[in-house]
């Protein structure tokens, strides 16, 4: 006989729903840098793919809703509107969420069996999408890749140059929480003025886009890129 909790139907995020694959994004909250490291190091901690997911499932999976879309801005969380619910996501939603993600079929009982280790490593697909829902740093739920891979996001950004750093803000403001300041300094270092500013434009109108399609997140203005210092670093 089937208990009340099994009958009740698990909350979805609402405004996900009729999405293109590519357009759908997670409805977990964004991090500061500090918790996102915290989570990284605590989940470097636990050696197996399903004491990871244990652990997400049971700490890190609360999202928000107001006026049915969700709310993904910390600061607008933190002022508590009228409105505002706290939902969690359980297995079913989240392997929802994956198949949506996915395009392609991924059921509640496979998630159920990585979280109880029953099945030890998920195809990259699904491994992409689980990363992307809990907002976390590419193979950080691949227990094979070594700790010295995720090393402190602070120190890396210390060394980019100021366009470097502001599109790393803006990165990370809407959603590429995974991308590492390293890695926006090889590419972006060896790319000339004129596409490097293209590139920060793309991620302000991004911004802006975001800001438009989610009117309950409220992040703060993107600032103007870097001044150029002589007409010869304008792009022609």
């Amino acid at each position: 006989m089937l208990t009340v909790a099994q009958r009740t139907p698990q909350p979805e995020p609402s405004g996900e729903r009729d999405r293109e694959p590519q357009d759908i994004e997670s409805p977990i909250p964004l991090r500061s840098d500090r918790d996102q490291e915290a989570l990284t190091k605590t989940l470097l901690g636990l050696p197996t793919l399903a004491e990871r997911l244990s652990y997400l499932l049971e700490h890190e999976s609360y999202f928000y809703e107001l006026n049915r879309e969700p709310v993904i801005d910390p600061d607008v969380i933190a002022a508590a509107p009228r409105g505002l619910k706290r939902k969690l996501a359980r297995v079913p939603v989240v392997a929802r969420w994956v198949e949506q993600r996915t395009g392609r079929g991924f059921t509640k009982s496979a998630m159920y069996q990585y979280r109880d280790g029953e099945r030890p490593k998920p195809r990259a697909d699904v491994a992409n999408a689980l990363e992307e829902f809990w907002r976390l740093e590419h193979r950080l739920l691949d227990p094979t890749v070594p700790a010295s891979k995720f090393e402190d996001r602070k120190a890396e950004a210390a060394g980019l140059d100021e366009l470097e750093r502001r599109a790393y803000e803006l990165m990370t403001e809407v959603g590429f929480q995974g991308v590492r300041p390293r890695e926006i300094k090889r590419t972006l270092g060896e790319t000339g003025d004129a596409s490097r500013y293209a590139f920060l434009a793309v991620l302000e109108a991004i911004s802006r886009d975001r800001a438009s399609r989610h009117p309950a997140d409220t992040p703060t203005p993107p600032s103007k890129p870097p001044k150029r210092t002589s007409a010869e670093d304008r792009p022609q």
